[in-house]
């Protein structure tokens, strides 16, 4: 898409999320997906009639095709989903050219065949991780061509394991190579970070140029000061879902969908990009009666094992656990910002901070990304994590945070990102008391507040390899993280049209684009696999009496055959992990 806008000459100047102007090349943009989608209709012609349908059977299906409205509106929208369903149907196709030439084996044609199948394939996940269904398509009628070669009497051992090496090689190692070559050029080119340093690790950031604030331009102490004070301003990460502890206005709901009760106060979540709401100031906890105790508005150095309140800076309110379930998992409990609407709701809002690798009650040095800790719940005794569990819209799919008993688990380690402190009036005396206590501590510099197996890694970066694998890693777990929202919809709404889809809504009226098929063709298409999957059951068992309705030679002579049947077997895949 980067490459269609620079032939239009017109320079990318727009910042992200920002609205788009009115000389930006839109119907240039649009054209490639429309390009995709016009280039679908042929190939689900020469689909069908590789797999062994009529001509006639044919045009009807490409008619569909073209009078499809939900695949009108992906070819008319700049998003991906026109080019996945090209490349993916074109993978197929490849591959049924390939499997009608297997009656010559290892000649030109059947290289070229299996070659094209890999560079469809390679392409395919080069545009969107969801193509590994397109892969597992093919790879189920290698399958299913495999075990009609094993049934060939006339393949001897060392033919069939050629047979199975150059499938490999060719539907595995080249789509292999084309991510490989794709990532690094990714790697190359977009060397900036950005909002989305959240998803990758500390080392992984390491390689990219500059950092994203967090802040509005904070005042930040001398450089060389590394003691964390109380009255700091903080944002807490989660090492293991990679998102900031997270707090906004907004309530947890009176009530659950399965009747359970909350406690109605401000919600807590773990959110996975920079925001100012991920800052909290910690300090001492109020006194009886919730007066401020001696010293409390100081700056004193902040020690292993303080008993610290924290506080959400923009809404002032406190971090607290209760004796409430948490909202996705019952049996944790729930994290909320305290809100006093009776005497009789007893805050708890006390926090153990437990530093690991720094005595008990010597003084905190953090350096960004670098401090592990852990926020023991004094009255509970149950530490605070992230589950990386998506919540509903009503905390806008931010993941769940609540207190855990488990207080080893590592769901439970946060990070320490930012700190910020007011501008001080006694900097030169604030340095000089760190210098003192640096000088007495016996974990001196920045590396006193490092955990016990961590080494000083601060510059740490990952090659290309682990990049690549961590990146696969992330996005192979991603689409797991995906929580409910009021634009989802389940498998069982899709064949009758059950929910529609929006893809854009205009916030000032009701103008939106919607996916919504052609109804007519939808239900005729429901209906009609549910005869197919009942002549195909009848057949089957027809065939086991030896009455044979179709003709008894190869099975793939027939449309009725075992590639039908996986085709279907991956439509019903593809319905259920979407």
């Amino acid at each position: 898409m980067r490459y269609i806008v620079a032939l239009s000459q017109w320079p990318l100047t727009c910042a992200l999320r920002a609205e788009y102007p009115h000389e930006v090349p839109f119907v240039l943009m649009r054209s490639a997906s429309g390009l995709a989608g016009s280039l679908l209709v042929p190939c689900i012609y020469q689909i069908m009639v590789e797999l062994g349908f009529s001509h006639r059977a044919a045009f009807l299906a490409s008619l569909f095709t073209i009078l499809d409205n939900s695949l009108i509106i992906q070819s008319r929208v700049i998003m991906l989903d026109s080019f996945v369903i090209f490349l993916s149907y074109l993978s197929v196709l490849c591959y049924l050219k390939f499997y009608h030439l297997r009656h010559r084996p290892f000649s030109g044609e059947w290289h070229r065949g299996l070659i094209y199948t890999g560079l469809s394939l390679g392409t395919l996940l080069g545009v969107k991780y969801t193509g590994l269904l397109g892969l597992g398509c093919v790879g189920l009628l290698t399958l299913c061509d495999l075990w009609q070669l094993i049934a060939d009497t006339t393949i001897d051992l060392l033919d069939f394991l050629l047979h199975f090496l150059l499938r490999g090689v060719y539907m595995l190692g080249i789509p292999l190579v084309i991510s490989l070559i794709l990532f690094f050029i990714h790697f190359t080119v977009l060397t900036n970070s950005g909002p989305g340093n959240a998803f990758v690790s500390k080392p992984f950031r390491n390689t990219l140029i500059g950092t994203v604030e967090t802040t509005s331009e904070p005042i930040h102490l001398s450089p060389n000061t590394t003691l964390l004070r109380y009255g700091s301003h903080v944002s807490l990460k989660s090492t293991d879902a990679l998102c900031w502890l997270h707090s906004h206005p907004h309530l947890y709901p009176l009530k659950y969908p399965d009747d359970r009760g909350s406690s109605y106060q401000q919600q807590v979540t773990c959110y996975e990009f920079a925001d100012i709401n991920n800052l909290w100031e910690v300090r001492r906890p109020l006194g009886p009666g919730g007066v401020a105790g001696a010293g409390s508005d100081s700056h004193d150095p902040v020690r292993n094992k303080d008993l610290v309140e924290l506080v959400h800076i923009n809404t002032s309110k406190i971090l607290n656990s209760h004796d409430v379930a948490a909202p996705l998992t019952p049996t944790h409990q729930e994290v909320a910002g305290y809100v006093n609407y009776s005497s009789q709701f007893v805050p708890h809002l006390e926090w153990r901070l437990e530093v690991t690798g720094v005595p008990d009650g010597s003084p905190v040095f953090h350096e960004r990304g670098k401090l592990k800790l852990k926020l023991i719940h004094e009255h509970s005794k149950q530490t605070l994590a992230c589950t990386g569990k998506r919540l509903p819209e009503w905390a806008f799919q931010q993941y769940e945070v609540v207190t855990e008993r488990d207080v080893s688990s590592t769901t439970a380690v946060w990070s320490l990102e930012d700190v910020v402190l007011p501008p001080p009036s006694n900097a030169t005396a604030w340095a000089e008391e760190e210098r003192l206590i640096r000088e007495k501590t016996q974990n001196p510099g920045t590396g006193s507040a490092k955990s016990e197996d961590e080494d000083d890694d601060s510059q740490e970066t990952l090659n290309f390899w682990e990049k690549y694998v961590e990146l696969q890693v992330h996005m192979a777990t991603a689409h797991g993280n995906l929580g409910e929202h009021q634009f989802g919809a389940t498998p069982h709404n899709w064949p009758l049209m059950g929910k529609l889809l929006p893809y854009w809504l205009d916030e000032k009226g009701n103008a939106q684009v919607t996916l919504i098929g052609n109804p007519v063709m939808w239900w005729v298409a429901s209906v009609g696999i549910v005869v197919f999957l009942a002549v195909t059951a009848v057949h089957l068992l027809r065939r086991r009496r030896e009455i044979f309705d179709l003709p008894h030679g190869e099975m793939g002579e027939h449309p009725l055959t075992c590639l039908s049947l996986s085709l279907y077997s991956v439509w019903m895949l593809h319905t259920t992990y979407l």
